[in-house]
């Protein structure tokens, strides 16, 4: 409150319900942005693009975007098929299912995404699992935060089961790229769709 904000945005999935409800209770303008799919992160950025007062500009981000998935999306479908997986935390291993934006990036970029639908958006899986979906390629987001876990877990004996980690078909994308429902998530998709996997 004592930053008195003209505006502020929250995400749907990665926001507290309550404290949603408290910034509007103290009335606070509040934008709630929802995308789980780039279709629905283009709608997001309409959707904060008029609550700032600035549709035009808004709209011209979502015309380039629209052209950046478009080129990223026939390059993808220029390489041979693969099937992937993203693997958002290692241990437990926690993976992107098909509904999720991260998912929806996987599938423009080509990719087809081993996790069944029946799993779930975000599904914590198995070692054993892992290695019977056995991915052409993992995908990975790189943070400071998450690093040492992933130096830690992919050390690890049971990191052999699934052979494109034992064969370093691993690709490290940056974090605030991959596991955030904005603009940037294009650039992710242009990174994977340019992956070549032997």
């Amino acid at each position: 409150m004592s930053l008195a904000p003209d505006l502020v945005v929250v995400s749907k999935d990665g926001t507290d319900r309550a404290a949603f409800e408290k910034l509007e209770a103290l009335g606070l303008p509040v934008v709630v942005t929802a995308g789980t799919t780039l279709d629905g992160v283009l709608e997001d950025v309409i959707r904060v693009g008029h609550a700032l007062g600035d549709d035009e500009r808004a709209a011209d981000l979502v015309a380039a975007l629209t052209r950046r998935i478009a080129a990223a999306e026939a390059l993808g479908r220029a390489r041979p098929h693969r099937r992937a997986v993203a693997l958002i935390w290692p241990d437990p291993p926690v993976v992107a299912g098909d509904g999720t934006f991260v998912g929806d990036v996987l599938s423009r970029a080509g990719f087809s995404n081993v996790v069944p639908r029946s799993a779930g958006d975000w599904p914590r899986v198995s070692f054993e699992t892992l290695a019977s979906w056995n991915p052409d390629v993992v995908v990975r987001p790189d943070t400071p935060e998450n690093a040492g876990a992933f130096a830690r877990a992919f050390a690890d004996a049971r990191w052999r089961l699934v052979p494109a980690v034992k064969e370093g078909r691993v690709v490290v994308l940056p974090g605030d790229l991959l596991e955030r429902p904005g603009p940037r998530l294009v650039e992710a998709l242009e990174r994977l769709a340019a992956v070549r996997v032997p």
